[in-house]
């Protein structure tokens, strides 16, 4: 009997250890899905990835935008449907959402600002047409400073101190539709019966537009800092590692700087829109040479075997862009192996 005993106590306490490290490996099999899940390397069925969200949210923006510009009936506006095809475009085009949010806080706020201009232009041209048809101000021989804002209550009021215009032109633009939600006063100048539309007559205007204009600025500046090189660069691309030949010692055997110009020459050609060449940011002027046994790129020794490449751009269409060169070194024993990337950054240019 008590031998009896002692086996299903055994036999119990097995099951229990069993059923302790079920549970176990459940809670690592849990915990493993939710590390992987949190760094975007699976996704569940019917889920989106933050990219994709991203990139919807910027659709949805440019979707706004082309419905302002239908209400405000300037859907047909060349400027402004340019400013939503490129909007729409480099959306489409980015693969990570670091590159999406750039995008939205560029080319969004670039097409918001390209809407409110062509619908300022719209009013200001709405008033001068009024303004330049009406008798009496063509009559007008010295000048006159007439202003159109909008009301605490918003209806449109008309500064005409000097009396240049008829009833029916003021009656004109105060219901015309254009002036609706008017928000910066437009002054009109008529001088030898002719009106034309003045600069910004306060401070405070000329201080906004300045500084619009400067935003505006350095984010192209940013950009074209960042396609020139001066500036970090990251998003998809390769990484291209160049090995000399297994015990090459010749000039045809190890990996000469002419090759690596090849190499950068093909990416360049096959859309690259940055490359660096063992850690040196490629730029407009940079060389790259041999001295010697070394090879210098922007006048700096870099590490060889392998001579490293990364490059940002479309990972296949790079990939594909170097099989040439791939082959032709082949014969030589020279390896040239290629890695894609989701993500890719290239340092920015340091000059000497």
């Amino acid at each position: 009997m008590a031998s009896k005993s002692k086996t299903e106590t055994t036999k119990l306490v097995r099951r229990k250890r069993q059923w302790l490290t079920g549970i176990i490996i459940i809670l690592l099999f849990v915990n493993i899905l939710v590390l992987a899940r949190a760094a975007e390397l699976i996704s569940f069925p019917g889920e989106v990835s933050n990219t994709e969200l991203l990139r919807r949210g910027a659709m949805s923006l440019a979707d706004y935008y082309e419905a302002q510009a239908v209400k405000l009936g300037l859907d047909r506006n060349t400027a402004v449907r340019d400013a939503l095809a490129k909007f729409k475009f480099e959306v489409s085009k980015a693969n990570d959402a670091e590159s999406i949010a750039y995008i939205i806080g560029y080319y969004g706020r670039a097409t918001g600002d390209v809407i409110e201009r062509e619908q300022e232009n719209r009013r200001r041209e709405a008033v001068l047409g009024i303004v330049n048809s009406d008798p009496q101000v063509i009559a007008v021989t010295g000048q006159a400073m007439i202003t159109v804002s909008a009301g605490q209550d918003g209806r449109i009021v008309v500064e005409d101190t000097a009396h240049v215009l008829s009833l029916s032109a003021i009656d004109a633009i105060q219901k015309s539709p254009v002036l609706t939600d008017l928000a910066a006063p437009i002054d009109i100048e008529i001088a030898g019966g002719k009106a034309n539309v003045i600069t910004p007559r306060t401070m405070q205007d000329r201080v906004r537009l300045l500084r619009d204009e400067t935003d505006s600025l350095r984010l192209s500046l940013d950009e074209l800092r960042r396609a020139a090189g001066y500036s970090a660069l990251s998003g998809s691309g390769i990484l291209v590692s160049m090995y000399d030949a297994e015990g090459g010692f010749t000039s045809d055997e190890v990996v000469q700087d002419k090759d690596v110009r090849d190499a950068v020459n093909e990416l360049y050609a096959a859309g690259a829109q940055g490359i660096e060449v063992g850690g040196q940011r490629l730029v407009a002027t940079s060389s790259i040479r041999s001295a010697g046994p070394q090879i210098l790129v922007n006048q700096k020794p870099i590490p060889v075997n392998p001579v490293v490449i990364k490059a940002v751009g479309d990972p296949q269409v790079l990939e594909s862009s170097l099989d040439l060169i791939k082959n032709s070194l082949k014969r030589w024993g020279i390896r040239v192996e290629v890695e894609r990337y989701d993500n890719i950054s290239l340092s920015p240019y340091r000059a000497q």
